[in-house]
């Protein structure tokens, strides 16, 4: 009862903002392209895909950031900085050049150089303005929230007269609200050329699978939160039913790149093993020391033991099963297809441990 009358109220009272459907929004440009593209694509009968069938509209950290901004964040800020706070609250405006956009939570003018100072910036450079953005700590990746801030940084210069050089992004606690984390971003127009033709690459692509699966080629992080995964890894896992010969030349293209992957593959298996050794140093010199905790120089390590987690004997589960005569099958489900690429090349070693 509650929880329905909850997500009706996060719905009808959900932000809107323009531009949304034409452009890509700074919030998003450093999103997994493919998860955009999808979103973009929504609902369309020619490029959209179907939702994961378990994975609904989110709206709690939406309307969080939200009350927080409208009811603490910015109230605040008005409160401090009065007439020098710009593009805030019902003052907060769209910025779209191109296929990009963005919608800055604030600008403040009328800085002093060394406004940064706390936090290493020892002069502010530009016109003495910042663009500052309110978060409220969420799982999501703070790169993502630095690339918009480059991108509202470049929009602000593109459009407007005022030219920013730094931004700050506030992060605070959703449960402890005086716990505040703030991180400067300089201005790179190198990074918001990128996100550009990023933007334009995004809009302007015809198919889905003309766009690379970021998120799960960076590991899948993305992909557990993205509602469009289970369409994604079809597309991935799509193994040609009636294959072909392959000619001289492209089997050459596909001879170079396995060579590349195996290369990549032996690095990654050196540099995990290098990372491994790395952490047993640490171990032994913290054992040796008797110290769990180590907090210098902008580092913290922390040497805590783990419990293990508890699992099931399946083998003995089915056959306790079978002796009272249940029968497990009937409780199978089988997983989304998958796909699996075998390469091998001839002389090329496995690295050492």
């Amino acid at each position: 009862m509650i929880i329905e009358a909850l997500a009706e109220f996060a719905t009808a009272t959900a932000r809107t903002f323009e531009a949304r459907e034409q452009t890509v929004g700074a919030s998003d440009v450093g999103k997994c392209a493919r998860q955009v593209f999808f979103t973009k694509n929504e609902g369309d009968p020619a490029y959209g895909v179907a939702r994961n069938p378990d994975a609904p509209e989110s709206w709690g950290a939406r309307l969080r950031g939200t009350v927080f901004e409208q009811y603490v964040w910015t109230p605040a800020l008005q409160k401090k900085f009065g007439e020098r706070l710009l593009f805030a609250g019902e003052q907060q405006e769209t910025f779209a050049l191109g296929f990009l956009s963005a919608t800055p939570d604030a600008l403040i003018i009328g800085c002093d150089n060394d406004a940064l100072a706390p936090f290493g910036v020892p002069d502010i450079g530009g016109d003495g303005s910042i663009i500052l953005e309110c978060k409220t700590i969420d799982p999501r990746p703070k790169l993502a929230h630095a690339y918009q801030a480059q991108v509202q940084l470049g929009l602000i210069h593109a459009l407007t007269r005022y030219r920013p050089e730094y931004a700050l992004v506030s992060y605070t606690d959703a449960s402890f609200w005086d716990v505040v984390y703030e991180f400067p971003i300089r201005r790179d127009p190198e990074i918001f050329r990128t996100a550009q033709e990023r933007a334009a690459r995004i809009l302007t692509v015809r198919v889905a699978a003309a766009l690379a699966p970021e998120g799960w080629i960076a590991g899948g992080r993305e992909c557990e939160r993205c509602p469009f995964s289970v369409a994604c890894g079809n597309m991935r896992a799509a193994v040609p039913t009636q294959p072909i010969a392959a000619s001289p030349e492209f089997a050459a293209e596909i001879v170079a790149l396995a060579r590349d992957a195996k290369q990549r593959e032996q690095e990654l298996a050196t540099a995990a093993t290098a990372f491994r050794r790395a952490q047993h140093e640490i171990k032994e010199r913290l054992q040796t020391s008797g110290v769990t905790r180590v907090v210098a120089g902008g580092v913290s390590v922390l040497w805590s033991a783990v419990k293990g987690r508890p699992s099931y004997d399946w083998p003995a589960i089915r056959d306790a099963a079978a002796a009272v005569g249940i029968d497990l099958t009937q409780y199978e489900r089988t997983g989304d297809p998958s796909d699996r690429l075998v390469i091998q090349v001839v002389g090329q070693s496995r690295p050492a441990a």
